[in-house]
């Protein structure tokens, strides 16, 4: 009975098997040139989890034979270390072909297009002579990148790392005064052949082909991450939100700064700059979220503090003197000495008088809280919920300045987008650009004069703007101008000297670089 009964339980366990084998093989069935393949298939191809062709790889290596064992991991490390030892004995083509077979055996790992397209962009390329060799590596390590967008069309990470890329390589290397008109004549790069333009069949596929200026390439791709993330596609992750929204804008402003430094300095100028302000007011109004746990607007910081000191104010009115009752019984509380101390004027106290004030300002200072405890029973509810209202937004503000000065330098780049629309500063910038071509044209009598007006529009400038010297970056660009005009001096004094005049109309510059460039001063 036992016997028929395991009988019968093997034949229905045979037959399901049998009968699931035939919805396996439609589900999983691979797909080929004439196939699309079963469901799995289909689906693979649709997210692009499909891995790359390992039949490209070479048959007899030693990677080839860990990956058919499903050690793709210890096959990687070791074309990377094979890469790594061909680029320092500069086999540059095994070092490519090294390179291709990382890329087939890992097309999703994110790493893996990061590091080897900055490798061969950044490191490859400086082992050559000629720009236009170093251009080439360059292009193609942004070509790696392309590739590895491919495969990772939602990693927002290659989207900003390639955008990042296109601005400072191309823009901000030594070699950019080669690479930016190189890069806006090179068609291959911006529209390539269907067949070898790995964007195609990708959301990326449709970028505008007349973007021919580098930062504004790099600003599409920066725009294509935070769409991602504003669809909600992909998290923040590790990215500072504040970051990810301000590089839109900021390289609009790259944009424009490099107009001037090609010596342009016309309408279009003025309408880039007041692109990048437009863009860099709409990232101000933008809710974002903070590590406080909740979102705020860079440009509400001034309505925070008014609010922040509206509650402060209507606290204090509550039970008007009582804030300096309160400190007066704890003045009264100090040690004589303390009090002495508080009581001479601050540039009359010694060293040892001037710690003993300190302490006893911090001794007698009122908090708000202390007020409202301190209020008579009708007003303490009320009170207590000013103080509520005063800390809710003082922290706020707190925050938010912490994001626009720390973070991001806002109220700079504000100030710089709205002064660089003006003609008086177009004026400034194009004076001392053509100081510098008559210098290089050995014209020094126009040079000195360019150079002498150029300077005294920068005066009413800063005096109107001192703002912009808190900014490094632009206290060293106006600097090279002055190094520039010393070197005209040098040109007309007998012995020589660079040294700027004691009436130099920009002391205010020379002593911020001076700060800047002495550790003491920081």
């Amino acid at each position: 009975m036992n016997q028929q009964r395991l009988f019968k339980r093997k034949i229905i366990y045979f037959v399901a098997i049998a009968a699931l084998l035939f919805p396996l093989f439609v589900l999983s069935q691979p797909a080929t040139t004439k196939s699309p393949g079963g469901k799995l298939a289909q689906l693979r191809n649709e997210y692009k989890l499909s891995e790359a062709d390992l039949g490209q790889i070479d048959p007899t290596s030693a990677s080839m034979k860990l990956a058919t064992f499903g050690l793709q991991g210890a096959a990687v490390n070791l074309l990377w270390a094979r890469a790594i030892d061909f680029k320092d004995r500069e086999d540059y083509t095994n070092f490519d072909a090294t390179l291709q077979q990382i890329t087939y055996l890992q097309p999703h790992f994110y790493k893996v297009w990061d590091f080897q397209g900055h490798n061969v962009a950044f490191n490859i390329s400086v082992e050559f002579d000629d720009y236009r060799d170093r251009y080439h590596h360059v292009i193609k390590g942004f070509n790696l990148l392309k590739k590895g967008i491919r495969f990772n069309e939602q990693e927002a990470r290659l989207l900003r790392r390639l955008a990042f890329y296109t601005g400072l390589k191309i823009g901000r290397s030594d070699e950019k005064r080669y690479f930016r008109p190189l890069f806006a004549a090179d068609k291959d790069y911006r529209s390539p052949p269907r067949d070898q333009n790995w964007l195609v069949g990708t959301r990326y596929e449709g970028r505008p082909e007349n973007l021919k200026d580098n930062w504004l390439v790099s600003k599409w791709w920066y725009k294509q991450a935070e769409d991602l993330i504003d669809s909600g596609v992909i998290p923040y992750g590790t990215m500072n939100p504040f970051l990810v929204h301000s590089e839109i804008p900021m390289q609009q402003m790259h944009y424009a700064e490099a107009l001037e430094s090609d010596g342009h300095f016309d309408e279009h100028v003025i309408e880039a700059w007041k692109q990048a302000g437009r863009e860099w007011l709409a990232f101000g109004l933008r809710a974002i979220p903070t590590t406080a746990g909740f979102e705020v607007k860079l440009e509400d910081n001034e309505r925070l503090k008014e609010s922040r000191d509206q509650a402060y104010r209507e606290l204090m009115e509550l039970e008007p003197g009582l804030k300096e009752k309160l400190r007066e019984e704890k003045r009264k509380q100090l040690d004589p000495a303390e009090r002495k101390a508080l009581d001479k004027p601050a540039n009359e106290r010694n060293p040892a008088q001037a710690k003993l004030a300190a302490a006893a300002l911090k001794q007698i200072e009122v908090s708000p809280k202390e007020v409202a405890t301190a209020t008579s029973e009708k007003n303490r509810a009320k009170a207590i919920k000013l103080v509520e209202k005063y800390r809710y937004y003082k922290n706020r503000t707190r925050i938010v300045d912490q994001y626009r000065e720390m973070t991001i330098n806002y109220g700079y780049w504000k100030n710089r987008s709205e002064t660089e629309q003006t003609e008086q500063l177009l004026e400034a910038r194009k004076l001392l650009y053509d100081a510098e071509q008559s210098y290089r044209d050995s014209d020094i009598p126009t040079a000195l004069k360019q150079y002498e007006k150029g300077f005294e529009l920068w005066r009413v400038i800063l005096d109107e703007n001192p703002g912009l010297l808190a900014e490094e970056t632009f206290v060293f660009d106006l600097w090279d101008e002055v190094e520039g005009y010393s070197k005209v001096l040098a040109q007309i004094r007998e012995d020589g000297s660079q040294n700027l005049p004691d009436d130099f109309i920009l002391p205010d510059l020379v002593d911020r670089w001076e700060k800047l460039n002495n550790p003491g001063g920081r």
